[in-house]
């Protein structure tokens, strides 16, 4: 990664010298390279080392869409992929730009997940016959891939390219890839736009049509035969006339381009429309509207447009002064977030988002646990859209707890097309993992909490909330002790992927969940059931009094977890608990926690320790939550140190949330703010700008001396901070404590 712009996260260099063992073979700028993606919440592209097209290595180029999902009788449902789109690819007569970069040869084997893999090991440098002056870069604030090289032919004829690749933020059905050409020869160029079927993933029915200067492309998701269109529309100079030069799954245009002369540059443009049956009855109309409205305002007005839209975006940003590494990874982290989520549309990412096809593409508590709280700080609005997936759904979820004699709201812990369970049926996750309702009560209450919005709560918070502590009151039974008791669970621990009683996270989320419901009825004046009430005072959260922790379930004696399990009940679950718990919680737990979990394990034990005071532990935790998992060039999150699902957002919410939530001390209520900021010495100051609170826009400004809470916009800001109250007045600025070295807890094993 070369040095430079903070916002451009880039690969960039030159052959071996020559003599070298590969020379003009192998770059450098490709050993350990990791494709990125973009997208613009919509849908999305993966990008291969050529810039544009279609590559099997080290990643598969995938390119998905919102909603496109399989649905077979028996089976669960899975992602479906569109063709790749972006092909626009370049030749001379001896050969293809494209074909120059061979697929690379993963190291140590493959780890599959879902439908996808990373590498193991290290991917080996990718083959690049005949290129020099390699750069591909992704400029974060745009989410535009640009790719340049210089191309020797296999006739030994010299030509640079240059490819511009973006799905624009603007105009959510549409994708754009731009290459201009310089050769340093004269003769014939030819230039070719492809909807190349072969990373089309369970669709079916595929039927293409070639016009003067358009392709189409049009087929149905295997199961449940959502329709979906693609139309790509080529602009460029040029003296011949389009012929069609593909066939089958993989149609093209070709441009030839005749008497092109050395050293000037020529710059061909395809326009993409994509669109499916959840937007309209006839989703070729729109995607071929949408390309050919792209087509006539034009490269210029549309990346104009695209800048625009991100930028709007951008106004919440996260500031890391003080460690340029660290500011990178946490502004890659929140662009792919965003890429995969948008305001409009009703569709929750799932652990891989719009990159890949991983874990089916199924929607999992990652969304609202890890993803989703990190749109909500700074982006409510697509935040809300992401809920409306779960209020689609609550039909899906009533029946599903009725069908398993429960009452209320029952959401599944794998989530596809129609909200029904869709965990394989060997694993056992989706019968007793039953904790996925309260996390996503929590995230409708965080929402509310945020947002202020009572029609909102009244129309779509409360029917969830309502209808999840109908659950929990039902699913819970009342012991010998006569006490309450939630018994056969499995907890977030899942290295116990058996039955236990009891579980302390899914009891305490079960509690809060009662209480939201409660919370919410004396909002909206609506009546609130008496055993909601009844049931949460009487619920069993187990404590060994010996120890002073909370035990992760009846009967747990100290064997080897997962991930982060009761640790979670300080954060995000604030269960009413003293520090000293909450010290002693992480004590027990941290060292009995498998170092090669997952990144979140860290990101929830930073978060903690950050409430706590303890700064330094805290950074030890941010770094590992993050340097382990992120795959070089583009700073993307595989699922494990050794591979896994990739790009996967659930670590990049989590890393997000150290910042956004642990080093602030944020926390949400209905009628404040609070704040209790810590700054680890290994940074200058951590800014974050564009918070929204119901209505107001602020930004928090932490550095050593003083925190400074600036309200922008909006009406005063109540604010609570190291035990005291004050406003903000609108269009000011008050300081509170940054607590420092001095003032951390102390003693916490990491």
């Amino acid at each position: 990664m070369t040095a430079g712009d903070e916002w451009v996260l880039a690969t960039d260099d030159h052959p071996p010298p020559p003599g070298a063992d590969g020379e003009g073979l192998h770059l450098a700028a490709l050993a350990g390279y990791h494709p990125t993606f973009t997208g613009n919440g919509y849908l999305a592209a993966r990008v291969p080392p050529a810039g544009n097209g279609y590559a099997t290595a080290p990643v598969p180029t995938q390119f998905h869409v919102v909603g496109l999902y399989t649905a077979t009788a028996g089976e669960w449902s899975r992602k479906a992929g569109l063709p790749a789109w972006t092909t626009l690819d370049v030749g001379d007569g001896s050969g293809r730009f494209n074909d120059a970069f061979a697929p690379a040869a993963p190291e140590g084997g493959e780890q599959p997940v879902g439908g996808d893999w990373t590498p193991v090991g290290a991917p080996v440098a990718a083959v690049a016959r005949g290129i020099s002056d390699y750069r591909q870069a992704l400029d974060l604030r745009t989410g535009v891939i640009t790719t340049t090289a210089r191309w020797t032919s296999p006739a030994g004829r010299v030509t640079d390219v240059r490819y511009d690749l973006f799905a624009d933020r603007s105009r959510p059905h549409v994708g754009s890839v731009s290459v201009r050409v310089t050769p340093h020869w004269d003769g014939r160029l030819d230039v070719t736009d492809a909807l190349d079927g072969r990373a089309a993933l369970r669709v079916s029915g595929i039927r293409t049509g070639v016009e003067q200067g358009l392709i189409r492309l049009t087929a149905r998701a295997e199961g449940s035969g959502i329709p979906v269109a693609v139309v790509s529309v080529l602009r460029g100079p040029g003296t011949d006339a389009y012929e069609a030069a593909g066939e089958g799954d993989a149609p093209a245009v070709r441009r030839r381009v005749t008497d092109v002369v050395a050293g000037r540059t020529y710059t061909f443009t395809k326009y993409v429309g994509v669109a499916t049956g959840h937007d309209r009855d006839d989703p070729l109309a729109l995607a071929r509207a949408a390309a050919e409205e792209a087509a006539a305002a034009g490269h210029r007005r549309l990346a104009d447009d695209n800048r625009r839209a991100w930028q709007r975006e951008w106004d919440g940003d996260i500031v890391v002064h003080g460690d340029a590494r660290l500011q990178r990874q946490v502004r890659a982290a929140k662009f792919y977030l965003l890429t995969s989520a948008r305001e409009d549309s009703p569709w929750s990412p799932s652990p891989a988002g719009l990159s890949s096809d991983g874990y089916n593409g199924h929607v999992f508590w990652d969304t609202e646990t890890w993803i989703w709280p990190s749109l909500l700080a700074q982006h409510p609005h697509i935040a809300e859209s992401v809920l409306d997936y779960r209020v689609n759904r609550l039909d899906a979820a009533r029946a599903y707890a009725a069908d398993h004699g429960q009452r209320g709201v029952r959401f599944p812990w794998e989530s596809g097309l129609d909200g029904s369970e869709d965990t394989p049926a060997w694993a056992p996750f989706g019968r007793f993992e039953q904790h996925i309702s309260a996390d996503v009560a929590l995230a409708f209450w965080q929402y509310w909490l945020a947002a202020g919005d009572e029609r909102w709560l009244r129309a779509k918070g409360w029917p969830v909330l309502r209808g999840v502590a109908d659950f929990w009151a039902g699913r819970a039974t009342t012991g010998e002790d006569g006490a309450y008791h939630i018994n056969g669970v499995i907890p977030p621990d899942e290295y116990a992927d058996e039955p236990h009683d009891d579980s302390a996270y899914t009891n305490a989320a079960a509690r809060a969940s009662l209480r939201f419901a409660v919370e919410a009825a004396a909002v909206l004046g609506e009546p609130a059931a008496p055993e909601w009430t009844a049931v949460a005072d009487g619920l069993v959260v187990p404590f060994d009094d010996v120890l002073g922790v909370h035990r992760e379930f009846t009967g747990y004696e100290g064997q080897l977890i997962k991930q982060a399990d009761v640790v979670m009940l300080a954060y995000p679950w604030e269960n009413p608990q003293s520090d000293e718990v909450t010290r002693a919680d992480l004590a027990y737990y941290v060292p009995r926690t498998h170092e090669g979990g997952p990144s979140m394990t860290d990101s929830v034990h930073s978060i903690v320790l950050a409430r706590l005071g303890d700064a330094k532990a805290a950074f030890e935790h941010t770094r590992r939550s993050v340097e382990p998992f992120v795959r070089p060039p583009f700073d993307q999150f595989a699922e494990a140190r050794d591979g896994g699902a990739f790009t996967f957002l659930t670590g990049h919410g989590g890393f997000l949330q150290e910042f956004l939530y642990g080093y602030s001390g944020l926390r949400w209520h209905p009628d404040r703010l609070e704040l209790a900021p810590v700054l680890p010495e290994e940074l200058d100051g951590i800014t974050l700008r564009g918070l929204r609170w119901r209505g107001r826009v602020l930004d928090v400004d932490i550095r050593r001396e003083a925190t400074t809470v600036l309200l922008r916009e909006g009406d005063p800001l109540p604010v609570r901070a190291d035990g005291v109250t004050r406003t903000v007045a609108a269009g000011g600025a008050i300081s509170v404590v940054t607590r420092g070295a001095d003032r951390r807890s102390g003693g916490t094993p990491r």
